[in-house]
C-alpha cells in the first residue's frame, strides 16, 4: 500500500511515513525524515499522515463506540468547524481532516465511560500521526473515506479553522459525552440519560424553575467538564436570558473566573443536545422537586396580626390626622430605618458579610456602629455563605474589636447567628403558574423569631439575611416576584413581628462597573426602604472599603453618604490611626489625579510627559498637593494601567 500509493498523498501536499497497524516504523518520524519519501523500500506497510507541518493539518479523532453518540459529536463537528474528509476504521469511530489557522499542540477531553467503555475525543496534531490507507488491525479491513477521500484532496484545501471554533466544538463535545456516560477519574454525582435521542420537551424551561433546580446544584470542586456541561444546559434552556444564572452558579466555586466564564458562554451556540430536563435531572439527587413546584399552594405564614374586626390596612382621613406623631425611628440613624426592609449590596469578598456581623454586634449591644448610633434590640442573623466554623472566627475577631474576652465579660446574648451553608434556604417559590409559595425555612425563620423575642422580652427584632441569592427563588427580572419577596415576606416580618430586616445582596456585573452596586433588576431598588454598597476601589489598598448609602427615603438632607472604613485584624475599623489615615488620604489623591487626567483629555488638552502641560508640574498646583507625593500617586496609577500616555498625551484607561 505505502509502496504504491504514499506518492499521492505526498504530490497532494501531505507528509507522509510508513505504518505497521498503527505504529511508524522510523525512527524520528515526526521530524520528516528524507527515507519515509523513499517508498519501495515499504511494501506492505499502511500509509500515515504525519500531522502539522507546512499547512498545520489536525485531525479529530472521535473515538466514541456508541453510535448515537458518535453522530451527534459528528454532526457537532459539521456544524462547528465545518466540512471534513471523514476515514472509518473500527465503526461508529471516526476522524475527520481539518486545517488549523495556526501551528497547535493536541488537545483531548476526558475519558467518558459508555455502555461500559472508554470513550473521548481528541484533537491529533504537530507531532502525532493517523493512518489514512492500508488494513485496520482490530477489524482486519481496509480504511474507509465514505465522503471525500483524502487521496483526492490537496492539503491547501481542506478546511481552516481557529482555535475558538476548536475550543467550541470541543466544549460541546464534552456535553454531549456526558449525557451518554460519566467521566472517569472522579466521584460522579449526575447520571447519564438513559435516552438515546434528546426530549425537546425537557430542553426549554422557564426561569423561575431552572434557577431553584440550579440553587440545589453544587459548585463545590466541578471537573470543568461538569461546569461546560452545566453551561450548556443553562443556555439550552434559557438561551440568552441564561447568561446572569450561568455567572451566579459558576461564582460559587472558587474557581470561579468572570473571564473564562464569559468566554465560555460565548462560545456555545446552537444547543441541541442539552436544557432544562438535565438541570432537573440532576438536581433531583439533591432534593429538588419539580412536580412540587409545579403544584403551587398559597402560603399560611404570612398574616396580618391586627385586633379582631379592625382591618389590617386601615384608610387615613387627612382631617382627622392629628399630632403629635412619634418621631421616626432608625435602626442605624439615617441609614436604615426601624421596621422597614433594607438592603446592602457588595461583590463577593468585598466583606458585607463581616460587615453585617459587626453591626448585628452593635445592634444587640447597643453600641454605635462605626461612628453611626444603633437602636438596641435582640438580633437574628442568617448566613447561607459561611458555616459555623467561619462565623465562629470571625465572632472571635469580632469580640476583640469590640473588646471583648473570656474572663472580664462577653458577647452579647441577644445575638442570636444562624449557619445554614448547604441547606434549604429558599423563603419563597413560584412555581410554573406564576403563583408564589412559601418555602418551609420561611415557617422555620417565623418560629425562631417568636422564640427569640420572648427569650429577650423584647417588642423589636434585627434580622439579617445573608444572601438574597439563597433565599429569593425566583426570577429577578419579573418585578412583582422581586416585590412578592420584598414587601410580602421580608415585608411580613416587619408588619408582624417588628423587625428590622437587612437583607444581602451581590450586584451585577453592570452595577459593578458603573458603581451603582445595583443586582440586575431595578425592582431590588424600589422595593426596599433603603439601600447601601460596599465596595473597594484600589486592588493596590485591598484593605480599604467604602460604605455608600446609595437610597434612603427618610434620610435627612445633607446625611453623610459615604463612610470610608479599612480592615484590620479580621474587622473593619474607621480610619483612625496615622496609617489608616494615609491610606485613605493615598487614594482620595489617586482619584483626584485621575479625574483630572480624563478631564483634561476631554477637553483637549492632555497633561504631557517631557513638553507643554507637563503631569508632574501641572497636577501638584492643581491639585494643591506636594510634588513628591502626586509624582508616587501617578506612577502608581500608570503601573496600575488606570492612567496611560499615547503620543497625544496622558488619558485615562475608560
Amino acid at each position: 500500500m505505502y509502496q504504491e500509493r504514499a506518492q499521492i498523498y505526498a504530490d497532494n501536499g501531505f507528509d507522509t511515513t510508513p505504518v505497521q497497524g498503527k505504529r511508524p516504523i522510523l525512527t524520528g518520524w515526526a521530524d520528516r525524515p528524507d527515507v519515509a519519501r523513499e517508498y519501495n523500500k515499504y511494501e506492505g506497510c499502511n500509509i500515515g499522515v504525519v500531522l502539522g507541518g507546512q499547512h498545520n493539518v489536525i485531525a479529530v479523532d472521535i473515538d466514541v463506540t456508541n453510535e448515537e453518540c458518535a453522530k451527534q459529536v459528528e454532526k457537532l463537528a459539521e456544524d462547528i468547524l465545518g466540512f471534513a474528509p471523514s476515514r472509518i476504521g473500527n465503526a461508529p469511530k471516526s476522524l475527520l481532516v481539518f486545517r488549523s489557522e495556526q501551528p497547535r499542540k493536541k488537545q483531548r477531553t476526558g475519558v467518558y465511560e459508555i455502555d461500559g467503555k472508554d470513550c473521548g475525543v481528541e484533537i491529533l496534531a504537530e507531532g502525532q500521526q493517523f493512518v489514512a490507507a492500508g488494513e485496520h488491525p482490530d477489524t482486519r479491513k481496509p480504511y474507509r473515506w465514505p465522503k471525500d477521500k483524502l487521496s483526492e484532496v490537496k492539503a491547501t484545501d481542506l478546511t481552516t479553522v481557529s482555535d475558538d471554533a476548536i475550543s467550541e466544538f470541543m466544549d460541546a463535545a464534552v456535553v454531549v459525552m456526558g449525557n451518554y456516560g460519566n467521566l472517569k477519574g472522579r466521584s460522579q454525582e449526575r447520571a447519564p440519560s438513559q435516552t438515546s435521542s434528546l426530549n425537546f420537551k425537557e430542553q426549554q424551561g422557564k426561569i423561575g424553575e431552572v434557577n431553584v433546580a440550579l440553587a440545589h446544584l453544587p459548585n463545590d470542586d466541578e471537573h470543568y467538564e461538569t461546569w461546560v456541561q452545566t453551561l450548556h444546559a443553562i443556555k439550552g434552556a434559557l438561551g440568552e436570558e441564561g447568561y446572569e444564572l450561568a455567572h451566579r452558579w459558576s461564582q460559587r466555586s472558587r474557581k470561579y473566573d468572570e473571564g473564562e466564564t464569559d468566554r465560555a458562554w460565548r462560545s456555545i451556540k446552537d444547543v441541541r443536545a442539552i436544557g432544562a430536563g438535565s438541570i432537573f435531572r440532576w438536581a433531583e439527587a439533591y432534593g429538588f422537586n419539580l412536580k412540587q413546584i409545579r403544584e403551587p399552594a398559597r402560603p399560611t405564614a404570612i398574616t396580618e396580626q391586627v385586633a379582631e374586626g379592625e382591618p389590617a390596612f386601615p384608610l387615613l382621613r387627612a382631617s382627622e390626622i392629628q399630632g403629635p406623631v412619634a418621631e421616626r425611628e432608625w435602626l442605624l440613624d439615617q441609614w436604615f430605618p426601624a421596621r422597614a426592609v433594607s438592603m446592602l449590596f457588595g461583590q463577593g469578598g468585598v466583606g458585607k458579610s463581616l460587615l453585617a456581623h459587626q453591626l448585628a454586634n452593635c445592634v444587640a449591644d447597643g453600641r454605635d456602629f462605626i461612628g453611626i448610633e444603633t437602636r438596641p434590640m435582640p438580633v437574628l442573623a442568617v448566613f447561607c455563605e459561611d458555616d459555623a466554623d467561619e462565623i465562629k472566627r470571625r465572632q472571635l475577631s469580632i469580640n476583640e474589636w469590640l473588646g471583648v474576652n473570656d474572663i472580664t465579660s462577653r458577647a452579647s446574648s441577644d445575638l442570636y447567628i444562624w449557619p445554614r451553608v448547604g441547606g434549604e434556604n429558599g423563603l419563597v417559590t413560584f412555581p410554573a403558574d406564576g403563583e408564589d409559595q412559601a418555602g418551609e425555612f420561611f415557617t422555620d425563620i417565623c418560629n425562631e423569631i417568636t422564640r427569640i423575642k420572648d427569650d429577650a422580652g423584647s417588642d423589636e427584632i434585627f434580622i439579617i439575611l445573608d444572601t438574597a441569592a439563597d433565599m429569593f427563588q425566583g426570577n429577578e427580572n419579573i418585578r412583582r416576584q422581586v416585590n412578592t419577596f420584598i414587601k410580602t415576606y421580608c415585608g411580613s416580618l416587619c408588619v408582624n413581628y417588628k423587625a428590622s430586616v437587612l437583607v444581602l445582596a451581590h450586584p451585577s456585573l453592570s452595577g459593578m462597573s458603573s458603581g451603582s452596586g445595583l443586582s440586575g433588576s431595578t425592582a431590588w431598588e424600589n422595593s426596599a426602604r433603603a439601600r447601601a454598597y460596599l465596595s473597594k476601589e484600589d486592588d493596590d489598598m485591598d484593605d480599604v472599603r467604602t460604605l455608600s448609602r446609595k437610597k434612603s427615603n427618610y434620610s435627612a438632607s445633607g446625611a453623610q453618604t459615604d463612610v470610608n472604613i479599612i480592615w484590620d485584624q479580621g474587622c473593619f475599623h474607621l480610619p483612625t490611626s496615622p496609617d489608616h489615615i494615609d491610606k485613605i488620604e493615598k487614594r482620595a489623591l489617586k482619584n483626584k489625579i485621575v479625574d483630572a487626567v480624563k478631564q483634561a483629555w476631554d477637553e483637549g488638552n492632555p497633561f504631557k510627559q517631557r513638553s507643554g502641560r507637563k503631569l508632574l508640574d501641572a497636577l501638584p498646583i492643581l491639585l494643591n498637593e506636594r510634588r513628591r507625593v502626586v509624582q508616587i500617586a501617578a506612577k502608581d496609577l500608570e503601573i496600575s494601567g488606570a492612567i496611560l500616555l499615547d503620543r497625544k498625551g496622558y488619558r485615562t484607561n475608560a
